[in-house]
């Protein structure tokens, strides 16, 4: 017998936990086959400039140029912050064939770890680097 209240099938809290449980057992089973092979892979071609120390992970800058390999294109880029609840933080689909794209932007940590850039090319091959950073405070645990 369970209690009543526990059972609002209509709750937008339950519903907000539902989702995220999803949402988080869906992306550990995605970024299972790249967290191991993440280290594997190639940097060449993706340079990033992240502050190695950061005073709060609410806004920290990430700076990233990535180049395709000779006789292929840029097809889709993901920043990966691995110890965040949402692990993957923006995935850009890139039209147009670009050779080189540059990327700026900021990112909201929830604790000290390493950023993770993937490009994947479009000869279908897969390209990782990271930048590690330490933060002093955590920006995803507050109510905000």
């Amino acid at each position: 017998m369970t209690h009543p209240d526990l059972c609002v099938p209509n709750d937008p809290q339950r519903r907000k936990g539902m989702l995220w449980a999803a949402s988080a057992c869906f992306m550990a089973t995605h970024l299972t086959g790249h967290a191991t092979s993440m280290t594997d892979m190639s940097s060449e071609g993706i340079e990033l400039v992240f502050p190695r120390l950061a005073d709060t992970g609410n806004a920290v800058p990430l700076q990233a140029s990535i180049r395709a390999p000779e006789g292929t294109y840029l097809k889709t880029l993901r920043v990966i912050l691995p110890e965040n609840p949402n692990p993957v933080a923006l995935q850009l689909k890139l039209y147009g064939e670009p050779q080189s794209y540059q990327l700026n932007t900021r990112l909201r940590l929830a604790a000290s770890q390493s950023v993770w850039v993937v490009a994947t090319f479009g000869n279908g091959t897969e390209r990782a680097n990271s930048a590690p950073t330490v933060i002093t405070s955590t920006a995803c645990l507050d109510d905000s």
